[in-house]
């Protein structure tokens, strides 16, 4: 990570696959997770997500993010890589910044491009931990947006996620897990099978939650469009 690279924003990043960046809609407050649910007790579920996508070098994490939560149950789309880098490149299209010049783009940029390719009808967001908690319990998997720290590019022989170091930029990724009793998520990234346990990680209730607090997001989608049979 020695290499400095400006992206979408103004920000800077020392790895140019973090093309994340952060785009709050106060309108968002309207739409959280929590009026949707029912439940009051969290629940352990994993939604499978069974592609492992690879953006390769390219800032196209916001893009790879939201094919994998098409890919994944409950409404399964078949999803490639051509997919998620169209989905990148409409959300540039649709995000605030001027331009197509630089590298990232914002997740509710994603979340209005998957929209747009008719994948889904309505997405909400989780604001704090127990919203994630209970959103991935019972609604489905969520697409989060967050500062990707040093600590978290080597996850270890064990395949967890720790927040150590300083920020080497902003990153999005899929979460499809939740464990109670372990009190940990499951995120399923798109940096290929050689990264973490088979290209996923498990990362803390403590960790996740000051991401969120740090300027984090997760985006959730609760009206999908399943695909004809």
């Amino acid at each position: 990570m020695d290499e400095i690279l400006v992206v979408r924003g103004g920000n800077t990043v020392w790895d140019r696959r973090l093309g994340r960046v952060q785009q709050f809609d106060e309108r968002s407050r309207q739409f959280g997770i929590r009026a949707t649910i029912e439940a009051k007790r969290p629940r352990s579920y994993t939604w499978s997500c069974a592609p492992l996508l690879d953006q390769g070098t390219e800032g196209a994490c916001v893009g790879f993010a939201w094919a994998h939560e098409l890919a994944a149950r409950p409404a399964v789309v078949p999803a490639t890589e051509l997919l998620a880098r169209s989905i990148y490149h409409e959300a540039q299209r649709l995000d605030e910044w001027d331009g197509e010049d630089y590298e990232g783009t914002s997740v509710l940029a994603g979340a209005k491009a998957t929209m747009a390719r008719g994948h889904l009808k309505e997405y909400r967001w989780a604001f704090g931990l127990t919203d994630l908690i209970l959103a991935i319990g019972y609604a489905g998997p969520a697409v989060l947006g967050t500062w990707w720290h040093e600590g978290m590019f080597d996850v270890g022989e064990c395949g967890w996620l720790h927040v150590t170091g300083d920020r080497a930029g902003g990153h999005a990724f899929l979460v499809n897990g939740v464990s109670v009793p372990e009190r940990t998520f499951t995120v399923h990234n798109s940096w290929g099978s050689t990264w973490g346990n088979a290209g996923e990680a498990k990362i803390g209730w403590d960790d996740m939650e000051r991401l969120l607090h740090d300027d984090g997001e997760a985006c959730v989608p609760i009206s999908r469009v399943r695909p004809r049979s």
